[in-house]
């Protein structure tokens, strides 16, 4: 069996107190008992499980919310507990009795929640006394309750000292694997840049060798190719140049072409015009030379014929 007791004010006798105990056994829904004790007086009533059920139908509730609802206004369940108000009235058909009602407050708005019949009781001091055994017991209850929570309070107290002072140890670890790894790679860093530096440097000497040995290439080229021009113009004449038209020599291009490597690819020789140039001029020389002496041979042959018809 459950017990709930708290202190309220009636509407009808403001600054009066009363201590109102609810007795129930599953919940409040199957019917609760209500004591009402003023100190010297005391009075009791039930409210059966078919009254609450026939509340719930004239409020136009469903019975569980409507449950829930008288929990919170008898036994103090509710935060809010200036949401719920009391009134008590005398019974005019019968002195001894009372009429006890509890209704729910919102903004300024009354909803009755329900209302119970209190009988008095012939020996109030009963009554009293099993509120006094009901305090000590909740009072001793909570107080055990107290000490335990206390108790969990300090040992977790000391569960976060420690777990505070091991998290200091594991951030001065933490800074000091930061500061070890930081200057590892550092180093690291610095002898990656050092070998790169030096990569760059051999790269640079290679290009500058590769293009040393590809200028030397082209000056050796255009130098070959100018010696057999110049020996072709100093000492040409027409039977050699007969000879050498029967028996042509490889040219400058295709002596250059022999030696032909990929890193030539880029060079373009430049040829020497003059010497061909002027072995034109002497062959066109020739030629007339030749054709007059042709022209020459008619001539003379034709004198001869002349010289001799006389004489015949």
């Amino acid at each position: 069996m459950d017990t709930s007791v708290r202190r309220i004010e009636v509407s009808s006798e403001p600054g009066k107190i009363y201590f109102l105990r609810v007795t129930w056994e599953e919940d409040l829904g199957s019917g609760f008992s209500v004591d009402l004790c003023d100190g010297q007086s005391a009075w009791t009533g039930k409210v059966s499980e078919e009254e609450v059920s026939k509340e719930a139908q004239e409020m136009e509730m469903k019975r569980q919310i409507y449950v829930d609802e008288l929990c919170q206004a008898l036994t103090a369940g509710g935060k809010q507990t200036n949401s719920y108000s009391f009134d008590l009235s005398k019974d005019p058909a019968d002195n001894r009795s009372l009429h006890f009602s509890y209704e729910k407050v919102l903004k300024d708005v009354f909803f009755k929640l329900g209302s119970v019949e209190l009988h008095t009781v012939s020996k109030p001091i009963e009554v009293i006394k099993e509120l006094i055994n009901h305090g000590l017991d909740r009072s001793t209850e909570l107080r055990a309750r107290n000490e335990h929570l206390l108790g969990e309070n300090e040992r977790l107290g000391r569960e976060r000292d420690y777990v505070t002072e091991e998290l200091k140890k594991y951030v001065q670890a933490k800074e000091v694997l930061e500061q070890d790894l930081y200057t590892r790679f550092v180093l690291v860093l610095n002898e990656k840049k050092a070998k790169i530096r030096s990569l760059q440097e051999k790269l640079k000497q290679a290009q500058e060798e590769v293009e040393s040995e590809l200028q030397h290439r082209g000056d050796t080229s255009t130098v070959e190719s100018k010696a057999p021009a110049e020996q072709d113009y100093e000492g040409s004449t027409d039977e050699e140049n007969t000879e050498n038209n029967e028996n042509p020599r490889p040219s400058t291009s295709a002596r250059v072409k022999r030696g032909h490597t990929p890193l030539d690819d880029s060079l373009h020789d430049v040829t020497d015009v003059a010497p061909t140039r002027k072995r034109r001029q002497r062959n066109q020389r020739g030629e007339k030379s030749d054709a007059g002496k042709e022209t020459e041979e008619p001539q003379e042959k034709g004198s001869l014929l002349l010289k001799r018809s006389p004489a015949q």
